[in-house]
C-alpha cells in the first residue's frame, strides 16, 4: 500500500512538472512572439511617422529583419524620388519667375495654383492667390473671362486689355489635366512704338502733300503746253508729272492707313443690303477695265444682306477690284459677285489674269510687299492698298482670303458675318 502511494505522488509529481514545463515554454513562446510583434508594429509607426531608416535587430537573421531591410531599401529610394522631384520644382519655379512673360495656373475647378514674378508685377498682385479665384485677386476683368474661356474648351485666342499704363496680351491655353496655363505679354513698348511710328508716317505725309500738290501743278502747266517745249523737256515733265501722282498716291494710301491705325476701335457696323455697296465700289475699276478691254461682271446679290461698315467694305472692294484690273492683261476677264455661305455671306473678286505664287500667300498683306516690283511700279500700285484692306477688314468684323496660282488668276474672297459680331480685331 505504501508503495502504490508513493507512485501515486510521483505520478502526480511528474505532471505537475511536466504541466509547468509545457506552462512555461508557452508562455516564452508568447513573449517572443510578443516582442516579435511589437517590433513590427514600433516599425510600422516609424515609417507613418515619416522615419527615413528603422534598425535592423541584433540576433539572428529573423524574417522581421528582412522586413526592415525591405522597407529601408524603399525609403532610400523614396528619399531620392522626392529629392529630385523637390529639385525638379525648384528648377521650374526659377525659370517662371525668370521669365519675362507673366504665367497663371489655374486648376480645372478654375482655382489659382501659381502665379510667377512678372505677372505679380504686372497686375500688381498683393495678397496670396493660390486657392482663390482670378476675379478675387486678380484687378484685371480680362483674365477671368480668359480662364473661363479656355477651361470652356474654346479655340485659343489673344485677348489685349490694359491695366493703367500697361498693354496687356492674354492667352490661355487647357491642359491635358483641364486646367489652365495664361501667358500674358507686356506689350506696352511695342504698342509705343507702333503709335510713333504711324503718327511720324501720318505728320510726314501730310507735310509732304503741300510741295506735291506744288509739283504736280508746275508739271501739269508745262505738259499742257508741250507744243512750245523742246521733245526732251516733254519726256522730263512727263516723268515729273507721272511720279507726282504716284506720290500724291503714296501720301494718300499712308494718310488712310495711319487714319485706320489711329482709331484703334473698331467700326460701327449696320445690317444693310449688300448690292448698292459692290455697285458704286467697283465704278472706278469698271471704266478702267473697259479702257484695257477687259471684260468686267459684277453679279447683282439681290437682296443679300450682312452686318458691314459701309464705307470700309467701299474701300475693300473697291481696292480688290482695282488691283484686279492692274494684274489682268487686255482682253481678261474680271468677276465680283456675292453669295451667301453657311452664316456667312462672300464677296467674290475673281480674275484670270497672272496669278500669285503660293509662297508670296502669307505676306501679300503686309505694307509695301510686292510680287513683282517691276510691273508694280509699272501699273502704278503703291504697294498699301491690300494692307488697308486687312486693316479695314480687322476694323469691320470681317476677314479676306486668298486663293490663287501662277498663270490661272486670283479670288480674292471677303467673308461677312450675317449675325452682329461680339466683337472685332485689333489693328496691327
Amino acid at each position: 500500500m505504501a508503495n502504490y502511494l508513493w507512485m501515486v505522488l510521483l505520478s502526480f509529481c511528474s505532471a505537475a512538472i511536466g504541466a509547468t514545463g509545457v506552462y512555461l515554454w508557452a508562455r516564452a513562446e508568447n513573449v517572443e512572439r510578443r516582442k516579435k510583434i511589437g517590433e513590427l508594429t514600433d516599425a510600422v509607426r516609424r515609417l507613418s511617422s515619416g522615419a527615413k531608416h528603422v534598425p535592423v535587430v541584433d540576433g539572428e537573421d529573423l524574417p522581421f529583419n528582412e522586413f526592415v531591410r525591405t522597407a529601408n531599401s524603399l525609403l532610400e529610394r523614396t528619399e531620392e524620388e522626392l529629392r529630385r522631384a523637390r529639385t525638379d520644382a525648384e528648377l521650374g519655379r526659377a525659370v517662371l519667375d525668370a521669365s519675362p512673360n507673366g504665367l497663371l495656373l489655374v486648376g480645372s475647378d478654375g482655382r489659382i495654383r501659381m502665379v510667377n514674378a512678372a505677372f505679380r508685377k504686372m497686375v500688381e498682385i498683393r495678397d496670396t492667390p493660390e486657392g482663390r479665384t482670378p476675379i478675387e485677386v486678380i484687378p484685371v476683368v480680362e483674365v477671368q473671362h480668359a480662364v473661363d474661356a479656355a477651361l470652356r474648351g474654346e479655340p485659343t485666342e489673344e485677348v489685349p486689355c490694359t491695366f493703367g499704363r500697361l498693354d496687356l496680351v492674354l492667352r490661355g491655353t487647357r491642359g491635358t489635366d483641364g486646367g489652365v496655363m495664361l501667358l500674358v505679354q507686356d506689350v506696352t513698348r511695342y504698342r509705343m512704338a507702333e503709335r510713333a511710328r504711324t503718327e511720324f508716317v501720318a505728320n510726314v505725309s501730310h507735310e509732304l502733300r503741300t510741295p506735291i500738290a506744288t509739283i504736280m501743278g508746275y508739271a501739269e502747266t508745262l505738259v499742257a503746253d508741250r507744243e512750245r517745249l523742246e521733245p526732251e523737256t516733254v519726256f522730263m515733265a512727263e516723268a515729273i508729272h507721272r511720279n507726282a501722282h504716284r506720290l500724291r498716291d503714296l501720301f494718300e494710301d499712308l494718310l488712310e492707313l495711319s487714319r485706320i491705325e489711329a482709331r484703334r476701335r473698331e467700326l460701327p457696323l449696320q445690317k444693310l443690303v449688300l448690292a448698292p455697296i459692290i455697285g458704286k465700289a467697283v465704278t472706278a475699276a469698271v471704266d478702267r477695265s473697259a479702257q484695257r478691254k477687259q471684260k468686267f461682271q459684277v453679279q447683282d446679290s439681290g437682296t443679300l444682306s450682312a452686318w458691314v461698315n459701309p464705307e470700309a467694305l467701299s474701300t475693300i472692294v473697291g481696292n480688290l477690284a482695282n488691283n484686279a484690273t492692274n494684274y489682268t492683261p487686255e482682253g481678261g476677264e474680271i468677276a465680283v459677285r456675292a453669295f451667301a455661305s453657311g452664316r456667312e455671306v462672300v464677296i467674290e473678286v475673281t480674275d484670270n489674269g497672272i496669278g500669285i505664287d503660293r509662297v508670296h500667300h502669307q505676306r501679300i498683306f503686309e505694307r509695301f510687299y510686292r510680287v513683282d516690283e517691276g510691273r508694280s511700279r509699272r501699273v502704278g500700285g503703291t504697294g498699301l492698298g491690300l494692307a488697308i484692306v486687312k486693316h479695314l477688314a480687322l476694323a469691320s468684323g470681317c476677314r479676306v482670303t486668298l486663293s490663287s496660282e501662277i498663270g490661272k488668276g486670283s479670288t480674292f474672297a471677303v467673308h461677312l458675318p450675317m449675325e452682329k459680331p461680339d466683337s472685332v480685331g485689333e489693328f496691327r
